[in-house]
């Protein structure tokens, strides 16, 4: 039985993070996707913040789509509000390309990267290793890990494997559908958020431009919030009445879990990141940067511990302790605003949108908008004060 340092179990930007850091600092790792193209199928609306981005790459045309200079909220009466973000502006990805660019650098650090492969199961910790069944390319054996990183997503297994509790409520799984649409006329450095209950009820939707006339256009919600019916319901419905004459060339369709953020991430030699920890920002439903936050933790919190030859959960918990500092905290908070946002009347969106136009453009932040939208619950606002400060 072959033995690695680390076994990373799902080849997104939170696993393929993990296994380029941890192949950096010289462990033997492995990486194992169960689909046979890393990055596919995209399940995501692939838009990251530039600040976020460059922690970790230098933003490259040929994984970057397109760039946002600004944002648009777009009420339910059809009101458009251009925000200002100071600057920091936004990318939309090329989800294909990117993701297999964080795999071929983990590959070149020295990391085995196998495609096609499914973990299957998993044996407690005994003898301070883990053995990790796999099954793909018509063949099944097992492998013995001293780290297992489990970054295989919303539908992740590894984490049960290993008795962490990933149940998530049906309020707190937003199910999304998403198109991308060609021949469509939008504003290319503009991103726009709809926020109507009529297509998007307990959520919102979504325009990311991606360049020449196609965008990803989707929609988020509550999963207790349907109504009855399906995402792609409510989807046909908006694009019939925004968008009816551009071309789909892609739907893709899947679940956020929006709860602030696993309670518990760790165990005797497994780590938990990205979707499979649910730690996307509970209000906008973006997780990309987290997740390569949390892997790149992940790497150098298996370095430290191999150091020591000790794996067990006790000396894994630095990893959870960074991931709360760096994001956890703030996603607990998002968490709590996040019910005082999406449950407003389409009403008081209307008339937010309709104040928020007579302020000056270089005064329509995030923090005023929320600011306003809160006005009428004091505690949300003292917590707001709190994210902000």
């Amino acid at each position: 039985m072959q033995t690695y340092d680390v076994v990373v179990i799902g080849g997104g930007p939170a696993g393929s993070m993990t296994a380029l850091t941890a192949a950096e600092f010289g462990l033997e790792t492995l990486l194992v996707e169960r689909h046979p193209v890393i990055g596919s199928p995209v399940r995501c609306a692939e838009c990251v913040d530039d600040k976020g981005l460059r922690e970790f790459f230098t933003p490259c045309p040929e994984w970057v789509a397109s760039e946002t200079e600004t944002y648009c909220l777009v009420a339910p009466d059809g009101t458009k509000v251009v925000m200002n973000i100071k600057g920091n502006k936004g990318y939309i990805l090329e989800r294909l390309v990117f993701d297999r660019m964080i795999a071929e650098t983990a590959a070149r650090k020295g990391a085995r990267i196998m495609t096609g492969v499914e973990a299957t199961g998993m044996a407690g910790f005994e003898g301070g290793f883990r053995t990790v069944s796999l099954s793909g390319c018509g063949r099944k054996w097992d492998v013995r890990a001293r780290v297992v990183v489990a970054a295989d997503g919303v539908e992740s297994r590894t984490a049960r494997w290993a008795g962490l509790k990933t149940s998530v409520s049906l309020h707190d799984m937003g199910t999304c559908a998403q198109v991308t649409l060609a021949g469509i006329d939008c504003e290319q450095d503009m991103f726009r958020m709809y926020f109507t209950n009529e297509f998007a009820p307990k959520g919102y939707a979504w325009l990311f431009p991606k360049g020449k006339g196609t965008a990803n256009v989707g929609l988020g919600l509550s999963g207790d919030g349907t109504g009855g019916k399906k995402p792609l319901q409510y989807l046909n419905a908006f694009l019939a009445k925004h968008f009816p004459d551009a071309a789909v060339v892609s739907r893709t369709f899947g679940g956020v879990p929006c709860t602030g953020g696993m309670k518990k991430m760790i165990a005797d030699g497994v780590m938990v990141c990205g979707d499979a920890a649910q730690m996307a920002n509970p209000i906008t439903g973006g997780g990309i940067i987290n997740g390569m936050i949390a892997g790149r933790i992940a790497g150098e919190t298996a370095v430290e511990a191999l150091k020591r030859d000790d794996a067990r959960e006790r000396a894994l918990n630095s990893y959870e302790e960074q991931c709360y500092k760096r994001f956890g905290s703030m996603n607990r908070r998002f968490y709590s605003l996040k019910e005082g946002i999406l449950n407003l009347p389409d009403e008081r969106f209307n008339s937010l949108a309709h104040e928020l136009i007579g302020i000056p453009l270089e005064k329509r932040t995030p923090t005023r908008v929320l600011m306003s939208a809160l006005a009428s619950q004091p505690k949300l606002l003292l917590l707001l004060a709190k994210v902000v400060f």
